[in-house]
């Protein structure tokens, strides 16, 4: 080796080389968070519950185009299942069931 010839090869210290990789990193990381916030996010409530004293309420889906909500009353021991009218714009009851039909009376007899 010529100790005399110029340097062709480019030196980095190790404290430039780390800020390099941390800036490509910061904007790999940028860049995928603005692809991420630009999508379009649906909104979704199906399977969510929440309770309160004695009612009990659950969402579901039961068609593509028909979301319900199911609220049961464990005072009364009955579930009502409300839908949301698209027409007129309101939650509109969909079908209830009182769950003294399913019980049987204490003793076991029918």
């Amino acid at each position: 080796m010529n100790q005399n010839a110029p340097e062709t090869g480019v030196m980095i210290d190790s404290k430039t080389f780390a800020i390099g990789i941390l800036t490509v990193t910061a904007l790999i990381l940028a860049v995928g968070i603005a692809v991420v916030a630009t999508l379009p996010q649906p909104a979704l409530a199906i399977g969510q519950t929440d309770r309160g004293g004695d009612y009990i309420m659950v969402t579901s889906q039961f068609n593509t185009g028909t979301e319900l909500v199911y609220v049961v009353d464990g005072a009364t021991s009955r579930m009502t299942a409300y839908a949301y009218d698209i027409n007129r714009k309101q939650i509109v009851p969909w079908d209830w069931i009182e769950f003294r039909h399913f019980m049987r009376p204490p003793g076991g007899g029918r």
